[in-house]
């Protein structure tokens, strides 16, 4: 792939906003050759949609502005429905434009799980996470060196996932990923953005190393005291209804950072349980036996699902600590 500019998005002073929800209100952000961001955060913040405006299909107020020789591939969920349905797998991959031979093209596919007689299946009798593979597939197979991948893992079961990641680290291009996938983002991204208080938040190291700059900040509480006036005559020593309500909302930040601590036990245990699932998965007499197999495969996704609804978990409770200790500083 010919690589693009060292600059390869630029966003300046850039708003959005749907009616009365705001999404991005004057922000920033650079994306340069080499990046390879994870954008992370809670649902309804806006990944989405910054995904969109990065790749120039959704409206902006302010500067959007593109680089030199800039070939951007957008993967998202609904681009499964841009599959052409009448179309074997290895046309639709022949389809996308690529000058790479049927030998190659078998070769790709291979990596994603379709081998031999399964490149003639019909894109129509497909599932879901096979249409996802192939879309993918098409995606990296792209003359692009610019990717944009919303929630790409979705779908997916882990040998895809490893297959995923496999591209990604050896991709010499740049890429931006939405994803709720702990896993996957820890192997793939070098820079962390995310939305807090409508503006584009960078933070430029691993995720492992995003988190522990998480927990050293949210170690810090704010030390707010009732300020009960001394000059007040003895009568009066209720604390103001200012006071009141801090106390509260201390009072409701020690649950909520209770609860944090918490969930993140039950994720670091549902991550071991995810490793033991994994070494399940690769181990000859499971790999070698279809139902063992299926069954594997089975309990990892539940195990998976999980620990998606606590990451969820994690981040709604991070948001309302951050709102909480907003009001205390």
């Amino acid at each position: 792939n010919k690589p693009s500019g060292r600059h390869v998005i630029q966003l300046t002073d850039v708003s959005k906003s749907y009616g009365d929800l705001v999404i991005l209100k004057n922000t920033n952000a650079h994306i340069e050759r080499g990046d390879k961001i994870a954008l992370i955060g809670a649902n309804g913040k806006g990944k989405s949609t910054l995904l969109r405006i990065i790749a120039g299909t959704d409206k902006v107020n302010g500067k959007r502005e593109e680089g030199y020789n800039v070939i951007k591939s957008f993967y998202a969920q609904h681009q499964l429905e841009a599959l052409n349905i009448e179309y074997e797998i290895l046309e639709e991959m022949k389809a996308s434009g690529t000058d790479k031979t049927e030998m190659q093209l078998r070769s790709v596919l291979g990596c994603f799980l379709f081998s031999d007689e399964d490149v003639f299946k019909k894109i129509k009798v497909l599932s879901g996470g096979e249409k996802s593979r192939v879309a993918l597939a098409k995606t990296l197979i792209s003359e692009a060196n610019f990717l944009l991948l919303d929630e790409p893992t979705n779908h997916l079961d882990i040998q895809s996932v490893n297959i995923l990641i496999q591209a990604l680290q050896q991709y010499e291009g740049t890429f931006i990923v939405v994803s709720h996938d702990r896993y996957f983002v820890t192997e793939i991204a070098n820079k962390i953005w995310y939305i807090e208080n409508n503006e584009i938040k960078e933070y430029p190291g691993t995720y492992e190393e995003y988190m522990w700059w998480k927990e050293k900040q949210a170690a810090v509480v704010p030390s707010v005291q009732p300020q009960v006036k001394k000059e007040e005559p003895k009568p009066k020593p209720a604390p103001s209804q200012v006071n009141n309500l801090s106390m509260e909302t201390q009072k409701e930040l020690k649950a909520l950072r209770k609860k944090m601590d918490g969930i993140e036990n039950e994720i670091l245990e549902t991550e071991l349980k995810i490793e033991e699932a994994e070494k399940e998965l690769a181990s000859p007499e499971v790999f070698e036996s279809p139902d063992a197999l299926a069954q594997s495969n089975e309990k990892y996704q539940l195990i998976k699902a999980e620990l998606e609804r606590l990451n969820d978990q994690w981040e709604e409770t991070g948001i309302k600590i951050e709102e909480l200790e907003k009001q205390l500083a």
